[in-house]
C-alpha cells in the first residue's frame, strides 16, 4: 500500500478564542484483523492496524485513542477541543507492525 499512513486532516480555519471545536482525520490503513483469508491463495492475511493515535496542541497532551483490529479500513477518527492560542497540533499515530507517523496542523484562533 504506497499511500499507507497517509492522514487527511480537517479543522475550522477560524477559531474564537475558548471556542470548542471538531478535529476530523482519515489516515489510509488497511486495518487487517489477522482473521480474513485471501481469496485468491486461501491464507490468513496478517493482522495490520493501528493501535495508538496521541493528538498534543502546543507540546501538551490533549488526548490518546487506543484503538484495535475492529476498527474498518482507511478510519475515520474525530475528536472535540479547545484552544485559547494559535499554535501547531500535532497527531503521532502508530500501528502494530512499527509503523509510526506524525502529522501537523496550523491552528489560528483569532
Amino acid at each position: 500500500m504506497a499511500r499507507l499512513g497517509r492522514a487527511i486532516v480537517r479543522v475550522p480555519r477560524k477559531i474564537s478564542k475558548g471556542q470548542v471545536f471538531k478535529v476530523q482525520m482519515v489516515i489510509t490503513h488497511p486495518m487487517e484483523t489477522g482473521l480474513r483469508k485471501d481469496k485468491k491463495t486461501g491464507k490468513i492475511i496478517p493482522a495490520h492496524y493501528i493501535t495508538k493515535v496521541e493528538f498534543s496542541f502546543n507540546g501538551k497532551k490533549v488526548t490518546t485513542l487506543n484503538t484495535g483490529p475492529g476498527v474498518s479500513k482507511n478510519p475515520y477518527f474525530a475528536i472535540k477541543m479547545k484552544a485559547t492560542e494559535s499554535g501547531t497540533l500535532a497527531i503521532k499515530y502508530e500501528d502494530n507492525k512499527g509503523g509510526k507517523w506524525e502529522k501537523t496542523v496550523k491552528i489560528n484562533v483569532a
